[in-house]
């Protein structure tokens, strides 16, 4: 090794050994190290360099809140890209409710890692986060249909698969990279539920025509989401074109409302008015020219009429009342 090559790796291992700002102990005992997220009390959980420390194994429990040897506590918000990564001693894991964001990598390799806990609420889950750890690898933590799931997240999905993948009601958000590479796929469909898509979710998808979105308000989207994809089209709920068109990163796609059908007209027999659907909303209107009155499930007042109609445009539950009696329509 000559004598330029050696100092630059001498250099990359002091930089490694001083990447954090001081450590403190986690509720399980373990020892983690931090590094303070500038202009913020908020810290992120980061890779001191394991050759160098004692890797943390058994269940760890990563704290809410870490206090340095000043006594100035911190927020703990991130966990950083390979923060964990060949800690092979680890077995479970529990992220708390503040960390909203874990890095690529992070807890990659981690080979006796079999159980994890992540929170709701999270904004980013960075590609290969959990590659080959224990969970990853158990074939039984996989769906039917090839999708990794942990807790409320879709981590990844196999190649391999075909056709159509519907992922779970319920899915709050996907890992970056999550469907990357399946280009077998025609028509991925999302859920109602679904509020953060990770960055390049969807590259490769070479095969994908469709993705439908069935959730009223845009998910957040990573960055490059859709890269290497061209001829698509986001089939997205009625009257929901324009927040999607106008929300970051799904403007220039091809957006179509999907409202051919009128299912999700669910409305009990009814003597005093006649609910009709119509393309853009249903039609409320009332027989003999009775007064009924239209609430929302807040019971907030918001139409009324005597024997004409109103349009209901916007999706929800809501209850008619006339004569004494009521209905409810859910939409």
């Amino acid at each position: 090794m000559n004598k330029k090559i050696l100092i630059i790796v001498m250099l990359l291992a002091a930089t490694a050994a001083r990447a954090f700002d001081f450590r403190a102990q986690a509720p399980t005992g373990q020892w983690l190290y931090y590094t303070v997220i500038a202009g913020t009390s908020n810290v992120k959980v980061v890779n001191p360099d394991w050759d160098e420390k004692t890797p943390p194994s058994g269940a760890l429990q990563i704290p809410a809140t870490a206090t340095d040897n000043e006594g100035t506590t911190y927020n703990v918000t991130e966990i950083d890209a390979r923060a964990f990564m060949t800690c092979d001693g680890l077995t479970s894991v529990v992220v708390p409710e503040s960390v909203k964001s874990i890095g690529q990598l992070a807890f990659a390799f981690c080979t006796s890692l079999a159980s994890i806990e992540l929170p709701d609420g999270m904004t980013q889950i960075g590609l290969g986060a959990f590659s080959d750890c224990a969970f990853y690898t158990n074939p039984e933590n996989w769906s039917e249909d090839g999708i990794l799931y942990l807790n409320h997240y879709v981590i990844r999905a196999q190649p391999s698969f075909t056709g159509t993948l519907t992922v779970a009601e319920g899915t709050l958000g996907t890992a970056n990279g999550a469907f990357e590479n399946c280009n077998q796929v025609e028509r991925i469909v999302l859920p109602s539920t679904l509020t953060m898509i990770g960055g390049t979710a969807f590259q490769n998808c070479l095969s994908m025509d469709t993705l439908e979105m069935r959730s009223v308000n845009p998910p957040t989207l990573g960055t490059n989401a859709f890269q290497s994809l061209e001829v698509f089209t986001i089939l997205v709920p009625c009257h929901t074109s324009s927040a999607y068109s106008s929300a970051s990163g799904w403007s220039g796609h091809d957006i179509v409302e999907h409202c051919e059908s009128v299912e999700g007209i669910v409305t009990a027999e009814s003597t005093f008015v006649n609910v009709t659907p119509v393309e853009g909303g249903i039609v409320i209107d009332g027989k003999e020219g009775s007064l009924f009155f239209v609430s929302d499930i807040m019971g907030r007042r918001v139409a009324e009429s005597r024997g004409g109609y109103v349009a209901l445009p916007t999706h929800g539950i809501y209850v008619v009342e006339a004569e004494g009696k009521a209905i409810k329509i859910v939409y």
